[in-house]
């Protein structure tokens, strides 16, 4: 390759630039220094390390770790090789390489003071792999641990376009603007990692990559306005499953927008639309929560509520129902009268129900057999008294955006890798190649995983300059 000339005059140098400082963002910067690169900047646009990690229900999913074996749990990266390519419909090459490497990820989490909670089964999933974490605390240990290593994490500094080498097309650096929108030229010597998430947080890529969602209530991080994807585009990066990369999550109280309604379902509890009929298997045994949501939101009038009886509401996990503030009556007639639920329907829908859990041991409608993902059994709701939240669609998590390899390399729509430019997590697709078909848990893990990934192959870049 003909030397590359410096096109721009550079204000700030480093071996490596990575745009976004959430869960992919400051794994990348970790790696990148433990594995050779002598400078390292990770540019966050919020005032603080955003990750949408910090506003997760729950945490990651691994398999094969000690954790499982300690506990009698069979399972093995290869079964949850096999879930990911079979279920989740995705590239068998970033399946393999998430799954090479995910176990890494969980001990480097366990390094640097990760306390990892419960294992619970995600829905979707075939094996008990999930763990409870404290969210907002693991993503304050990763971001201490990218410090600790070297990394010069700049807030409020928005990376806003790629400088490239025209004869090669090599990325260069970064322009970048700061807190007074004064511009910068940031040199990356060896790469660019975007790793600056989804684009949730910006209507007018919703309008146009989603645009049945448009109205759905955004869920993620603030800072995810879609600059990783609107500059991998401008310098010829193609895409994956960015057809259906804004897809529904959980259900959320339609009043207060807040809490995690699904988990109440987890508990026992059951979703009907205002005639008072069920119209998902609400343990998700076989599909994921964002599909229930889009089912909720395609009822009539986009009305549906989560019913549920007393005992159900004694077994809800901590915190689950937000500021909801859910009605109450003694009878399910009351219920639906206070609810503008058809009471006929839902006494209806509620007693075949029970007569299902109480005779057969499962529901028969639905084929709901478990209480969440491949855990648990359901029963019937008979201990009054009766509630019911109004619930509402949301948006989180978006599983399409760049193309990379398995290097996590940026590829164009040749599948050509684009010198200099890596991607991991939100920002990235091809681990779920079909609509509704995501794996619960799976991308906390990935972004992190292959946030590393990209951190150890940039590192191992050649300088151009």
């Amino acid at each position: 390759m003909a030397k590359i000339v410096d096109p721009v005059k550079w204000d700030y140098e480093a071996d490596v630039v990575i745009i976004g400082a959430g869960n992919a963002g400051l794994p990348a910067a970790y790696t990148a220094i433990e594995s050779g690169a002598k400078k390292v900047v990770v540019l966050e646009l919020m005032s603080f390390c955003d990750s949408s990690l910090a506003l997760v229900n729950v945490g990651p999913a691994f398999a094969g770790t000690d954790r499982q074996k300690e506990e009698g749990i069979e399972d093995s990266p290869e079964q949850y090789y096999k879930d990911g390519t079979e279920r989740a419909k995705g590239s068998p090459e970033l399946w393999r390489a998430f799954i090479d490497n995910h176990l890494e990820s969980y001990y480097w989490l366990k390094q640097i003071g990760v306390k990892f909670g419960p294992l619970f089964s995600p829905p979707g999933h075939t094996r008990k792999r999930g763990f409870f974490i404290n969210a907002p605390e693991v993503v304050r240990q990763m971001e201490k641990a990218a410090k600790d290593k070297g990394a010069d994490i700049q807030f409020l500094h928005r990376a806003v376009r790629l400088i490239t080498d025209k004869p090669s097309g090599r990325v260069l650096g970064v322009i970048v603007k700061d807190k007074d929108n004064k511009e910068a030229n940031y040199k990356a010597s060896r790469g660019v990692i975007i790793a600056s998430g989804s684009f949730g947080r910006s209507k007018d890529m919703i309008e146009e990559y989603g645009p049945h969602f448009v109205d759905w209530v955004p869920t993620m991080g603030h800072g995810h306005m879609g600059d990783g994807l609107k500059m991998a585009l401008a310098v010829g990066a193609g895409t994956k499953d960015l057809g259906h990369a804004v897809v529904g999550s959980f259900t959320i109280d339609a009043a207060t927008k807040t809490g995690c309604i699904d988990f109440v379902g987890y508990a026992g509890g059951i979703f009907v639309n205002k005639f008072g009929k069920r119209f998902w298997d609400e343990g998700l045994r076989n599909s994921f929560y964002g599909m229930l949501s889009e089912a909720g939101m395609s009822q009539p009038d986009g009305d549906f509520w989560m019913i549920y009886d007393e005992k159900v509401k004694n077994n809800v996990r901590p915190g689950k129902f937000g500021k909801a503030k859910p009605l109450s009556a003694p009878t399910l007639d009351e219920l639906a009268k206070l609810a503008g639920i058809d009471a006929k329907g839902l006494k209806a829908t509620v007693e075949q129900y029970n007569k299902d859990m109480k005779t057969v041991g499962y529901d028969t409608v639905f084929d709901r057999r478990t209480l969440e993902g491949c855990g648990g059994t359901p029963y019937a709701l008979e201990n009054g008294p009766y509630y019911a939240i109004k619930a509402k669609g949301s948006i989180s998590s978006f599983k399409g955006g760049i193309k990379i390899n398995a290097k996590a390399q940026v590829l164009n729509q040749y599948d050509e890798v684009i010198p200099g430019l890596y991607a991991a997590g939100e920002a990235t697709g091809g681990m779920w190649s079909a609509h509704g078909t995501y794996l619960p848990c799976t991308l906390v893990a990935a972004c992190m995983t292959f946030g590393r990934i990209a951190g150890k192959n940039v590192a191992a870049e050649n300088s151009w300059c």
